[in-house]
C-alpha cells in the first residue's frame, strides 16, 4: 500500500510541477540609461522588460522632469511647483484580459523605495489597479490602492474608501497584490466576484472583498494637490503574473491519498 501512496504523490507532484507554473506576463527592472523623462519615457523598454507581453509602452501625464523611467534605476513619478504638474504613468494594457483568458488570479508586484521632498510629510505617491488609466488612488474607480506616505505610513484603498487597517513602509518593501475570483480561485474580472490579498514589507494586511471588477489598469503617480510643494517616490522591479492555484485533478487526487490512508 505504501508504494500506491507514493506512486500517486509523484504522479501529483509532477503534474503540479508541469501544467501548474507561474505566467510571468510583464517585469520592468527600469535599469537602463539614467533620466529618461516624459519625452523619452519609452525609449529604452526593450532593455529593461520581459515576459511574454513585453515590450509595453506607458502612458505618461505631467511635463519635464516629473516623471522618469530608470532615475538611477528607479521609476520615479514627482510633483512640481512650477507648473509642470503631478507624475502619473499608466501601463498602456488592461491586464484583466490575460486573467480572464487563462482565469487565473492576477499578481502584481513591485518594491517602494522612497518617498521624499514634501515638507508636508503626510503627502504621498500611490500605486493603483482599476478601471482606467490614471486614476488618483482615491478615484470610485480604483479596485485595490496603496498610499505611500513621507512619514513611512500606508493607506490601503477601493473605490474610493479605505480598506483595512493602515501599516508602515519601508525602503524596498516588496508591494504584492493578488487579485483573484470569490474564494481566491479563477480571475477577478470575469463577473465570478472579485478579492485582493495585499502584503507590503513583511505584512500581511489580508485579503479583501471588492466590488466587482472587470479592468486591471496599473498606475503610479504623486499628487500635489495644494501645487505649493515639491515631492517625489521611487519605485522598482515591477513584475504582472499570472499565479497557478491546484487544479480539480490535484485537489481530487490527495481526496484519493487520504482516502489510501484511511484504507491503509
Amino acid at each position: 500500500m505504501r508504494s500506491n501512496i507514493t506512486s500517486v504523490l509523484l504522479a501529483l507532484l509532477g503534474y503540479s510541477g508541469v501544467s501548474q507554473a507561474t505566467t510571468l506576463l510583464l517585469s520592468d527592472n527600469f535599469n537602463d540609461n539614467p533620466n529618461n523623462a516624459t519625452w523619452s519615457f519609452n525609449d529604452s523598454l526593450a532593455s529593461t522588460q520581459a515576459g511574454s507581453l513585453a515590450t509595453v509602452t506607458y502612458s505618461v501625464q505631467g511635463f519635464n522632469y516629473v516623471a522618469q523611467h530608470s532615475n538611477g534605476g528607479y521609476l520615479l513619478v514627482a510633483t512640481a511647483t512650477d507648473g509642470n504638474g503631478n507624475g502619473s504613468v499608466s501601463l498602456n494594457n488592461n491586464f484583466a484580459s490575460q486573467a480572464n483568458a487563462a482565469n487565473q488570479p492576477l499578481q502584481i508586484t513591485f518594491n517602494i523605495n522612497s518617498v521624499a521632498g514634501y515638507g508636508d510629510t503626510t503627502r504621498w505617491v500611490q500605486f493603483n489597479v482599476g478601471a482606467s488609466q490614471h486614476l488618483d488612488v482615491g478615484n470610485p474607480g480604483v479596485g485595490a490602492g496603496v498610499l505611500f506616505r513621507v512619514s513611512g505610513d500606508t493607506q490601503l484603498l477601493s473605490a474610493g474608501a479605505g480598506i483595512g487597517t493602515g501599516g508602515t513602509w519601508s525602503a524596498d518593501d516588496l508591494v504584492t497584490i493578488t487579485f483573484s475570483g470569490t474564494g481566491g480561485v479563477g480571475s477577478a474580472f470575469n463577473g465570478n466576484g472579485s478579492q485582493a490579498a495585499i502584503s507590503i514589507g513583511s505584512t500581511n494586511y489580508g485579503t479583501f472583498t471588492l466590488g466587482q471588477q472587470t479592468d486591471a489598469y496599473l498606475t503610479f503617480s504623486a499628487f500635489n494637490y495644494g501645487g505649493d510643494q515639491f515631492g517625489l517616490g521611487r519605485f522598482d522591479n515591477l513584475s504582472v503574473s499570472l499565479i497557478p492555484e491546484p487544479s480539480a485533478l490535484l485537489l481530487g487526487g490527495f481526496g484519493l491519498l487520504a482516502l489510501l490512508r484511511r484504507r491503509r
